[in-house]
C-alpha cells in the first residue's frame, strides 16, 4: 500500500499538481483519540483540491477516535530570473539552498548555459518575447526582473502585467525610471491593483551594493513573502522538497518525524519533517535542540520495527531557560519507521 501511494504522490509532482496526503493516527484500541507519547496505527489516503476536506496548510483535526492530518504535497516553488548577470548568478547560488527551483532565462549564449549556472533546474537561452508565453507563469511562481537593461527589463514587465500574475514579482531599477514606465503602463490599460504589486526597488532595503549584497536582498524578500503572503490557492507548509524526495526515493533505512502541531515559540510549524538514519545522521529538521535530540532518539529506536509513535513534548520558558534553549514550546510530533 506504502508502495502504491509514493508512486502517486511522484505521478502528481511529474504532473505538477497540488494534493493532500491524509494520514489517520489512532490508538490501538482504535476506541478513542490517541494519547500522547503512546505507539499508534496510521492509515493514509490521498485526496484533491476538489475533494472534502482538502487544505492548502498543514490540518490537524481530531475526529471521534482518530486524529487526522491533511498534508499538503507540492513542487517546490519555482523562481525564474530574467537575466543571466552578475546579480543572477548570485541570487541563483543562493536560491536553490534555500529550497526554491530556479529557472534562468537570458538572450545571450554567453550568459545563459548550465556551465555558469550548476545550481539551476533549467537555464533556458531564447529571446524573452518567445520564451515568456512557454513558461507558463502562475501564482506559484516567483519572478526577478534582472535583463541586461532598462528597456528589456520593461518588456518582459509589460508581458507578466498582462497575464497571469506570479506570487512575487520584483524588477531592479532606480524607483524614477521604473516610475514613468508604470505611468506609461497605466495609460496602455494596465491596472494600478496589478502595479501595486510589483517589487520595486527589488529585495529588501539593506543597503546592499555589490552583486552578492543584491542577491541576498532580493531572496530575503522572496523569503518574506513565501512565508507571510497567504494567497488562495497556494501551498502553504514548512514541509522541505529535499526531504521529501528523499522520502519518496528512499534509499536507506529510515524514521520520519512530521510535526502534526507546533505552539509556542518553535522555530518550526506543522508540516516540518525530518528523516533519521541509523547511524543518527538527519534530513530535514523539526527545530533543533532538546526537542529534536529526543526525537532522533526515539526515531533511531523504531527504525526497522514497522511502529509510529505520537511523540508529545512540553517545554515552557522556565525548563528552557534552566536547559540554555532560546526558545520552547508544545510539540506533537508523528515518528514512524520508513518500510524500506
Amino acid at each position: 500500500m506504502e508502495g502504491q501511494l509514493k508512486k502517486k504522490l511522484i505521478k502528481y509532482l511529474l504532473e505538477d499538481k497540488v494534493c493532500n496526503l491524509v494520514t489517520e493516527i489512532f490508538s490501538t484500541e482504535g476506541e478513542s483519540v490517541p494519547a500522547p507519547n503512546t505507539e499508534v496505527f496510521l492509515r493514509r489516503s490521498i485526496i484533491e483540491p476538489a475533494e472534502p476536506g482538502f487544505s492548502y496548510q498543514p490540518l490537524l483535526l481530531k475526529e471521534e477516535n482518530t486524529l487526522r492530518f491533511f498534508e499538503p504535497i507540492a513542487k517546490e516553488e519555482r523562481l525564474i530570473i530574467l537575466g543571466g548577470g552578475h546579480i543572477s548568478k548570485y541570487l541563483c547560488e543562493f536560491a536553490a539552498k534555500t529550497g526554491f527551483a530556479v529557472w534562468v532565462i537570458d538572450e545571450r549564449q554567453e550568459f545563459a548555459n548550465e556551465e555558469r549556472f550548476p545550481e539551476a533546474k533549467n537555464v533556458i537561452c531564447g529571446e524573452f518575447k518567445t520564451v515568456l508565453p512557454e513558461l507558463h507563469i502562475n501564482k506559484n511562481d516567483y519572478v526577478a526582473i534582472v535583463t541586461r537593461g532598462h528597456s528589456c527589463d520593461g518588456d518582459c514587465l509589460y508581458y507578466i502585467l498582462t497575464h497571469e500574475m506570479p506570487g512575487y514579482l520584483g524588477m531592479i531599477g532606480s524607483k524614477r525610471r521604473v516610475s514613468a514606465q508604470f505611468t506609461m503602463f497605466k495609460g496602455m490599460g494596465i491596472s494600478e491593483e496589478k502595479i501595486a504589486q510589483v517589487h520595486n526597488p527589488i529585495g529588501l532595503p539593506i543597503k546592499g551594493v555589490t552583486p552578492p549584497e543584491i542577491a541576498v536582498s532580493i531572496l530575503a524578500e522572496l523569503i518574506l513573502t513565501k512565508r507571510t503572503k497567504k494567497t488562495d490557492g497556494k501551498v502553504q507548509t514548512e514541509l522541505d522538497y529535499e526531504v521529501l524526495s528523499e522520502w519518496l526515493s528512499q534509499s536507506r533505512p529510515c524514521a520520519m518525524a512530521t510535526i502534526l502541531k507546533a505552539q509556542g515559540s518553535s522555530p518550526r510549524k506543522e508540516g516540518a519533517k525530518m528523516l533519521i538514519f541509523e547511524n543518527k545522521s538527519i534530513l530535514g529538521s523539526v527545530g533543533g535542540g532538546l526537542a529534536e535530540s529526543k526525537v532522533i532518539e526515539k526515531g533511531c529506536e523504531i527504525i526497522g520495527s514497522g511502529k509510529a509513535f505520537l511523540f508529545h513534548f512540553v517545554m515552557d520558558a522556565d525548563v528552557a531557560a534552566r536547559v540554555g534553549m532560546a526558545c520552547g514550546g508544545t510539540f506533537d510530533i508523528l515518528i514512524e519507521d520508513v518500510k524500506f
